[in-house]
């Protein structure tokens, strides 16, 4: 017969209490932090063979490290803490290493994935080469009292409902995952190749980055700055 909770070792009785996720997907002990938004708290480890060291704790972004030079965070996140990614539905460790990557004044550049041609069967055909997604990162204050700086980040997806081929180029727009007048606008000139992309605010053109290669216009794109007043989280 099968032993009831109150029956188990207090260790056991803990685990079956505590972990496990909720409806939604999130583990159990996590709560959205009222300032950046992420995931905090404290959870067990996505492997079950590790739920006997108990649970672990769950950091966000406002916990960051500062870098004593300028002020800013050196990462995303606190350098040898653990986070939950809600896209992978994991709980990731941050190396401390991710911190050599800060440098005092320099654009934070997230590259984008291009996209597949066996993605899909009837748009990657068409769609591919294109980036997934374009990220733009800045640094903001804080919407709590300590006005602390904190990463933020305005994703822009693609929306193949935009693309358009004409002989000489193929383009397509990018919308915000936040409510917003901005996107941006990709477009691939065939001959000689050329990647493009134009920053709109509503109808007003802001920026405009471009080179011959993939990785070069998309470098250039995502080091532009955040607008003051572009959506982000």
């Amino acid at each position: 017969m099968p032993k009831r909770n109150n029956d188990l070792p207090p260790d056991i009785k803990k685990i079956a209490i505590q972990a496990g996720r909720r409806k939604n997907g999130v583990p159990k002990g996590l709560t959205h932090c009222r300032v950046c938004g992420d995931w905090k708290g404290r959870c067990f480890w996505n492997n079950p063979l590790d739920w006997h060291k108990g649970p672990t704790p769950i950091t966000c972004r406002c916990d960051a490290n500062l870098c004593h030079k300028c002020g800013e965070p050196i990462y995303e996140y606190r350098l040898g803490s653990n986070i939950y990614d809600e896209a992978s539905q994991q709980v990731l460790h941050v190396a401390g290493m991710v911190g050599m990557m800060h440098a005092c004044g320099k654009p934070r550049i997230a590259l984008p994935y291009q996209i597949e041609a066996d993605w899909d069967k009837k748009y990657a055909p068409v769609l591919a080469g294109f980036p997934v997604e374009l990220v733009y990162v800045g640094v903001r204050p804080r919407k709590d009292r300590s006005r602390k700086p904190i990463i933020v980040r305005a994703r822009y997806v693609f929306h193949p409902g935009s693309f358009l081929e004409a002989s000489k180029s193929k383009r397509m727009h990018y919308r915000s995952r936040l409510a917003s007048d901005f996107y941006v606008e990709v477009i691939f000139y065939k001959v000689p190749e050329r990647w493009e992309t134009l920053k709109f605010r509503g109808a007003e053109l802001i920026a405009v980055a471009s080179a011959a290669s993939f990785e070069e216009a998309m470098t250039n794109s995502v080091a532009i700055a955040l607008h003051p007043d572009e959506p982000a989280s």
